[in-house]
C-alpha cells in the first residue's frame, strides 16, 4: 500500500468529507482534509547503504468551526500515530499549525508528516 493510500484509508472513518489530493471537492461534507507531498529528498543509511526514502507530506483538515477542526485532525493525527507505533508505516508528525481561510469561512489545521521506506 502506497503512503497515499494509507493516509486515505486511515481518513476514511474520521473525515466525512475524504481525504483528497492536492484539492477537495466544492460543497464537499465536512471536515475534509487535503494532502499534498512537498519534497522526497533521499537519505543513505549508514547500517545498510540502501537509500531510504523519506517523503514529506503536509495534511489540511478543515471545518466549518475551530473545535470541530481541531478535533478531527486531531483524530486523524492520532491514528497516524497508532499506525506508526503498530509499524503500518514508518513515520513521524513534524507539525502542527492552526489557520482560517476569510474566503471560504472554514477553520482548518495543517499537519506536516515525514514518512520512510524503501
Amino acid at each position: 500500500m502506497t503512503i497515499e493510500q494509507t493516509l486515505v484509508a486511515i481518513a476514511a472513518p474520521l473525515l466525512a468529507g475524504g481525504l483528497h489530493p492536492n484539492l477537495a471537492p466544492q460543497n464537499g461534507a465536512r471536515p475534509y482534509g487535503v494532502y499534498t507531498l512537498i519534497v522526497s529528498p533521499a537519505h543513505n543509511t549508514l547500517s545498510d547503504g540502501q537509500t531510504i526514502q523519506q517523503e514529506i507530506f503536509q495534511v489540511d483538515v478543515w471545518a466549518d468551526t475551530y473545535q470541530g477542526a481541531l478535533a478531527a485532525g486531531n483524530a486523524f493525527s492520532d491514528a497516524l500515530h497508532a499506525a506508526f507505533d503498530a509499524g503500518t508505516i514508518a513515520g513521524v508528525q513534524r507539525s502542527r499549525r492552526g489557520r482560517y481561510d476569510a474566503e471560504t469561512g472554514l477553520h482548518g489545521f495543517l499537519y506536516e508528516f515525514s514518512f520512510w521506506h524503501h
